[in-house]
């Protein structure tokens, strides 16, 4: 599955997040421009720029987004959005050639990469 590939409100999902996760440090790396920019052009420069509205007016806070992101049910849209935003809010934890050979590995060996510790401890709703 693609990033083009994902429904309109996954899509919002995506930029919804990849705000959040740029904002959030009030900073924003080279390395963050260039994974939006990867975004941006998957999607379409107009199409990101229409979803990034929505996302500034539909989601003034985090419990409306939230709210929203617990409307996105497809299993593998939710990995994809997921590995997105983590991707871009990792990228920075380690030097640009580093993360890109880990990344490279965790493809070779097939080696699926999961974050522990930092996401929610319950998985329940």
């Amino acid at each position: 599955m693609t990033l083009k590939e994902l429904s309109r409100n996954e899509q919002l999902a995506l930029v919804a997040l990849t705000e959040v996760a740029v904002i959030s440090d009030r900073t924003i790396t080279d390395t963050e421009v260039a994974q939006i920019e990867d975004i941006v052009d998957e999607l379409g420069d107009d199409t990101f720029h229409e979803l990034a509205d929505e996302a500034e007016s539909r989601f003034p806070d985090r419990s409306s987004l939230k709210a929203f992101l617990k409307t996105i049910t497809n299993p593998d849209a939710r990995e994809l959005i997921l590995g997105t935003v983590l991707s871009e809010t990792l990228a920075d934890t380690l030097p640009h050639e580093q993360a890109e050979f880990m990344d490279w590995l965790s493809r070779e060996w097939a080696i699926q990469i999961k974050v522990s510790g930092i996401l929610n401890e319950t998985q329940e709703g």
